[in-house]
């Protein structure tokens, strides 16, 4: 059985602008479809947490989510057992915010990280579509050099 961890985003939405829908649909391979070689993610929740990871390491601001159509993904409950991923996105949304309160309102966390996937989504579908290999190949060459970057 897995280890369960305490989970302040259990029962919150994650969500994207409809726009993505077909990102996801091509990018993960939920329900086990898909290749590795063109759906790299194995499930939505990476392709959305290595977008907020994205937004954060080009600093960009979340964007306001009040001006498009969304829809749900995921559930928070994807963290439950995944103490690495809420620790990041509290420690993202203290150095968002400035102030370590902020890990008191679990919701103001998903949405700072629900703003940041948005803003992250289109660079890591570029990152995906631009090279000459499949798109985990293209995906990884262009880690590699941000990685490298420092």
């Amino acid at each position: 059985m897995a280890e369960r961890y305490y989970n302040p985003f259990q029962g919150m939405d994650i969500s994207v602008p409809v726009e993505f829908r077909d990102t996801f649909a091509r990018y993960c391979r939920t329900g086990g479809q898909g290749s590795i070689d063109n759906s790299p993610f194995p499930r939505m929740v990476d392709l959305w947490f290595l977008s907020v990871c994205i937004a954060v390491r080009q600093n960009l601001e979340p964007a306001d989510r009040g001006k498009s159509e969304t829809y749900k993904i995921i559930e928070g409950s994807i963290f439950g057992n995944d103490p690495l991923r809420i620790h990041s996105l509290m420690l993202i949304a203290i150095k968002m915010e400035g102030n370590v309160e902020i890990v008191s309102e679990p919701r103001r966390v998903m949405a700072l990280a629900n703003g940041l996937a948005v803003e992250g989504l289109p660079k890591v579908t570029e990152m995906l579509q631009d090279g000459d290999a499949e798109p985990i190949w293209n995906l990884s060459d262009a880690l590699d050099e941000i990685i490298r970057k420092g």
